[in-house]
C-alpha cells in the first residue's frame, strides 16, 4: 500500500494570508494587539513582529479610545457614593 499522504498542519504556516506575522496568533480569539506601523510607514519586523498584522486600519486607536472610556466609567462610578 502507498505511504498514507501528510495530514495537514493543526493551524495557519507562519506568512500566509491567515498567518502574516508571529503576532496574528491571537487575532482569532480577539486578545491580539494591533500592529501600530503596518498601516502606517509599514511593519519593519514583518513576520517575526509580536503584533498583529490582521487587524484594520483603526483598530489600534478604537481600542484606545474604548479601554480610556471603560477607564472614564469606572472611575465615575467609584466616585458616586
Amino acid at each position: 500500500a502507498p505511504p498514507a499522504p501528510p495530514s495537514p498542519p493543526a493551524a495557519p504556516a507562519l506568512g500566509t494570508d491567515e498567518l502574516p506575522s508571529v503576532g496574528s496568533a491571537a487575532h482569532a480569539l480577539g486578545t491580539c494587539k494591533p500592529c501600530a506601523f503596518l498601516h502606517t510607514k509599514g511593519c519593519e519586523n514583518g513576520l517575526a513582529c509580536n503584533f498583529c498584522h490582521l487587524c484594520g486600519a483603526g483598530e489600534k486607536k478604537r481600542r484606545q479610545r474604548e479601554k480610556l472610556e471603560m477607564m472614564k466609567t469606572l472611575s465615575l462610578k467609584e466616585a458616586v457614593p
